[in-house]
Parts: structure tokens; sequence; C-alpha cells
């Protein structure tokens, strides 16, 4: 699962408990750069769940999203789905969006309350993100045509660069532009499954300049495992290793994904209980890479 499609996942306690439109939150956690959780609450008969982002100034985030509730033992489900765009610009309450009427109360209470305990989910597809406040450092459209030799088309964008520049740095692009293959010879390539935005910092990476901080990291690590970049994931080691503010359950979710052993071992040696353990191990442990959870075993048995 990618940085823009993730799963929320949290377990309410003493749901039953909850009056009249008092209000439950899930702990918070970061996706592309902005912090998502889930709202629980009982609205008169019913029961109602939204999900939250803490969305700033002019900022969109268009988004494919569905929320479930579970049953003891996953025996049984219910999920409401809808495309919604989190915005403030004209709607102060736009940051939140879900489902005022998610199912009746006494359904919830009869079917899908275990001792009080709720298992919600979240899954969200980020399909467009517009407005971010960071500005690009480098052009690569139309007033850079006439220094490149063709052009990659990334879904609605167009990136004009120089093959040779490009091959230099990556192998995949030098087999793609230089090998026996069709595309070698067009002027105009498509490249599939990559974000355009996370593509332009790549390029300002690989340009020289100096894109990486806490926002933009994930997508730049991405793109590069994606067209084998190494120089450029060491890059984003580096920013991860000895700057990064970003929480140390990210840092070791990135480290496991993208093969980073300096930033892993910077991680674990950070580690010194259980407590620490809990606080870094996903909902789904099986999200951890498994040399990394092997690791975590072994520790948690030494502070047994």
């Amino acid at each position: 699962m990618t940085e823009k499609e993730f799963t929320l996942k949290h377990v309410f306690s003493d749901v039953g408990k909850l009056e009249s439109n008092q209000i439950l939150y899930s702990p918070e956690k970061e996706h592309s750069g902005v912090k998502w959780k889930i709202r629980i609450e009982k609205s008169k008969e019913h029961f109602a769940m939204y999900l939250y982002t803490n969305v700033t100034g002019n900022q969109e985030i268009h988004t494919d999203r569905t929320m479930t509730i579970f049953s003891k033992n996953k025996e049984k489900t219910h999920s409401e789905s809808a495309s919604r765009v989190f915005e403030i610009r004209e709607n102060p309450n736009a940051y939140a969006w879900g489902w005022n009427e998610f199912i009746q109360w006494k359904n919830l209470e009869n079917e899908y309350l275990n001792n009080g305990k709720l298992e919600v989910e979240a899954h969200v597809k980020i399909t467009k993100v517009l407005g971010f406040s960071r500005k690009e450092l480098k052009s690569f459209g139309e007033n850079m045509k006439q220094f490149s030799d063709v052009t990659l088309k990334v879904k609605e964008r167009r990136f004009y660069v120089s093959k040779l520049y490009l091959s230099t740095h990556s192998p995949y692009f030098a087999t793609l532009f230089l090998g026996k293959f069709q595309e070698s010879e067009k002027s105009e390539i498509e490249l599939k499954d990559v974000d355009p935005q996370d593509f332009q910092y790549y390029l300002e990476v690989m340009y020289l300049e100096n894109a990486i901080d806490d926002d933009t990291v994930h997508g730049i690590l991405s793109v590069a495992d994606m067209f084998d970049t190494p120089k450029i994931a060491e890059k984003c080691e580096e920013f991860l290793v000895k700057e990064s503010k970003m929480e140390l359950k990210k840092k070791l979710e990135l480290a496991g994904n993208y093969r980073l052993e300096g930033l892993k071992k910077l991680c674990l040696d950070q580690i010194k209980s259980r407590a620490d353990i809990r606080s870094v191990m996903p909902d789904d442990p099986r999200e951890l890479h498994k040399d990394i959870l092997a690791e975590l075993l072994q520790k948690a048995l030494v502070f047994n």
C-alpha cells in the first residue's frame, strides 16, 4: 500500500457507554504530510463516524474513502463509501467528512459491540492534492522544451528532460532511453503508476535542488525505488538520519520499505524498552518488514 493509499485502524473502548453527542477520537496518524484520525459519536438514535485531517490554508485533498465497522471476530461488517474533498477554504468544517447516521445505535449495540469495544477502519485513497504551499524549485515545463530531447508524461503533467542526464543517474532510464526498446525511439513516453508531484520532487533532487523535507521524502523515495536511483535514495536516507523530525514509527517503516540500513540501525538503537516497541508497532504487524519485525522480537525477549 502506497502513501497515497492507506488504512487507519482503531479499537474504541466503552462505546456502549457513550452519551448523546459524546465524541471519541482515534490516535492521529500521518500520511502524505498531513495528519488523519477517526471520530465516532452517538448521534441521537444513530452511530456517527467521520474522517478528519488537518488541512490548512487553501489546501485541497481529494479522496475516495471507505469507513467500516467490524463485529466480534469480524463475522459481520458495515461500510459506507464516498468521494470527498477535504478543504477549509470555504467551509471551516470541511476538514472532516463522514456519516451522521452511519448505522442505527440499537443495531450497533446488538451486532457490533464486543464487551463495549468497537473495531473501526478507514481506507483512504488520495486522488489529488492541490494548494500545498511548498514552492517548486525547478521547472520541467514548456519553458524547458528547447533544452530537452524527451517528454515524460505523468498523468496530466508533462516533464521535458534530457535522456542522457536521467540515464547517468538511473539504470532504469538508461535501459528505457538507450536500450533496444520501442520507447527509445519515441519523443514522448508515458510513465504509469507515478504521482506527478512526487516525480517533480524526484527530478528536483536529481538536478541537485534541495527538495527533500518531511512532507516530500516518502514520495521521493517511492519514485527513486521505482526507477532504480540509489543516489537519490541515499540523499533521502541522509535527511531522515540527520535532519528529519518525523516520528520514529514512520522512520522505521520507511527504513524497512526502502531498505535503508543506516536509518534502520538508528531507529532500532533508539528502542530501549517494551513501551518503545509498542510505540512503533503498526496495528497489523505484517505491515512491518520481516527483518525489522524479527529484530523487534529479539529486543522484546531481552527486555523481558
